[in-house]
């Protein structure tokens, strides 16, 4: 009797293993799943912000172009209509450039 018990006792066990085994798969199933899920809205969110960066960023360099190229004409007509003021303007630069180089030659 005491080893039927014991037989019966352990067949018990085996069933709640197996049990807790199937629990176990279908816990690690559903949490893949999850995961997939969550790793694919993760993908879609960053792929979107990218999109929007590059579209940011185009509009930018668009504007820094247009911006860029208005003040080069500006620069060149100045120059065309004061071209002695321009000269003066060159020549002051150039005189504290030397200045400063001097200076921090002689430190």
């Amino acid at each position: 009797m005491a080893t039927s018990l014991r037989k019966a006792s352990l067949q018990s066990m085996e069933a709640e293993i197996e049990s807790l085994l199937k629990s176990l798969e279908s816990l690690k199933d559903d949490a893949s799943d999850e995961s997939r899920k969550t790793l694919k809205s993760l993908r879609a969110n960053a792929e979107n912000a990218l999109k929007h960066s590059r579209h940011l960023l185009s509009d930018v360099y668009e504007d820094v172009k247009v911006k860029t190229r208005e003040t080069g004409v500006a620069t060149r007509d100045y120059a065309q209509e004061h071209p002695w003021t321009t000269a003066g303007v060159a020549v002051g630069v150039l005189g504290l450039l030397a200045g400063y180089l001097l200076v921090k030659r002689g430190n």
